[in-house]
């Protein structure tokens, strides 16, 4: 835009200006803002996005500890059975001696 703002400045100050510059300088201002429009809305676009996978990133990392506390649970779960699955086998042995005895 600035360039294009000098150009046309330039010309102004030129005592024979070129016929159609002008009009040439305006369309090129015109196409450079269309393709500024269509930037912006394409940081617009991934602004959104950004934002979702900020969301997303939220959601996983409640997920992964959510997962984490279930295997905590799921452990200490395996060990109160293998625990309970012990001693129901001492108890059986300590029946089967009584029972020979």
């Amino acid at each position: 835009f600035r360039e294009l703002i000098e150009i046309l400045a330039i010309s102004r100050n030129q005592k024979l200006p070129q016929p159609g510059e002008e009009s040439q300088i305006l369309e090129l201002l015109i196409q450079r803002d269309a393709e500024f429009q269509e930037l912006m809305k394409l940081a617009v676009d991934q602004g959104k996005i950004h934002h979702e996978m900020q969301l997303l990133e939220k959601v996983v990392e409640k997920r992964d500890n959510d997962i984490q506390q279930l295997q905590k649970q799921l452990k200490e779960a395996e060990h109160i059975l293998a625990t309970a699955v012990y001693q129901a086998k001492e108890k059986l042995k300590s029946i089967e001696k009584a029972r020979k005895g």
